[in-house]
């Protein structure tokens, strides 16, 4: 008897099914947290937006904090902010008891300069502020040990953001196809590489606003924010097929490739014959063409024979003849996928003859 259609798609076993659905759970709840750890609880500003503290009229000089509180070891820093009370002109810095050169910015700021010593190891500096002879304040900043750079902080955020869009939208797509009893074995590996196809989308793309190629970005990493820097990696991930798409439109238009070298192959159909198929009988002949871009997309003209179809992604025509048909000519065409496309054409032949099927044993 004739054979099963391997091509008929195997539902998924309810082991696996589980196990994806434990794995996307997992996966998302963890970048999820990723990003939320990565977050800072207090972002830093620009120091000259620090706001002065509340100081009485007629005050006396004191110290109310420094800015920032703290800083890692081999910070590249420069400069600390003295907030404070009844600061002048004549107001002095030492630092662990060595006098600073300080800039003096208004009654509440004073700005005294770092250097590479500061910061070299773990400890403190103290921080004490003199006018007249007479000390009237002092501070500690804390020297802790290094931590990862706010671009580096940034870059992982966007990483950890696509991964969790990418797992959102596996989610979603698990859940219909599960509700639709139209989940399929052959998707297990999708679902399985989903959340590093939207991590990997996702630092492409940051690499590209980073560096400023597309419109409108570009800007200083003070001035990134990391609510659209986190969104753009997290919809990269949710929708990476548009994305990647994106990302390849931003590489045709920097770079233009043209290949204009001689002796490149290109598109051709190499198939030069197609074999005769029978009424009732299972037919199966694949098409084959050399160069071009893939992935390829076929078409025929005219329609074939009643019970044979064309896949126009594989390029095979597959079917059981259901009618006899006189040795007709096709003409099928193969389009690829590069900008622009090319295509190109080849006429086959095609005879569908009476046939008595075998007897199954």
């Amino acid at each position: 008897m004739a054979a099963a259609n391997s091509s008929t798609p195997t539902p998924m076993g309810k082991g696996r099914t589980r196990f994806l659905v434990v794995y996307l759970l997992v996966a998302t709840t963890l970048t999820f947290y990723a990003v939320y750890s990565l977050w800072p609880a207090q972002p830093q500003i620009a120091p000259s937006h620090v706001p002065a503290p509340a100081c009485a009229a007629a005050a006396g000089p004191a110290l109310s904090s420094l800015y920032p509180p703290s800083l890692s070891v081999g910070s590249t820093v420069s400069n600390i902010l003295i907030l404070g009370c009844g600061f002048t002109t004549a107001t002095q810095v030492k630092v662990n008891g060595t006098q600073r050169s300080a800039v003096f910015v208004d009654a509440s700021h004073v700005r005294v300069a770092l250097t590479d010593a500061d910061v070299a190891a773990v400890g403190s500096m103290v921080v004490t502020l003199s006018s007249g002879g007479a000390d009237f304040g002092s501070g500690v900043l804390a020297i802790g040990p290094a931590t990862i750079s706010q671009e580096l902080q940034l870059l992982l955020m966007v990483v950890f953001a696509g991964a969790f869009g990418s797992c959102v939208y596996a989610l979603k797509s698990l859940a219909d196809y599960l509700g639709d009893e139209m989940l399929h074995q052959t998707w297990f590996t999708f679902y399985l590489i989903q959340p590093f196809e939207g991590a990997g989308i996702a630092f492409l793309l940051y690499l590209v606003i980073r560096g400023g190629f597309l419109a409108g970005t570009g800007t200083s990493l003070s001035a990134a924010s990391q609510f659209s820097m986190c969104a753009v990696g997290g919809l990269a991930g949710a929708f990476s097929d548009t994305a990647f798409l994106k990302l390849r439109e931003v590489f045709q238009t920097l770079f233009k490739p043209q290949d204009d070298r001689g002796g490149k192959l290109t598109l051709q159909i190499t198939t030069t014959s197609l074999k005769d198929g029978v009424v009732g009988a299972d037919y199966q002949q694949p098409l084959q063409a050399s160069g071009g871009t893939a992935p390829l997309t076929w078409s025929v003209d005219p329609d074939l024979p009643a019970g044979l179809s064309l896949d126009q992604a594989k390029g095979v025509i597959s079917g059981k003849p259901t009618a006899v048909s006189a040795k007709t000519t096709y003409k099928f065409t193969v389009t690829d996928s590069a900008q622009p496309a090319a295509q190109t054409s080849a006429n086959l032949t095609l005879a569908i003859s009476q046939g008595t099927a075998a007897a199954g044993g």
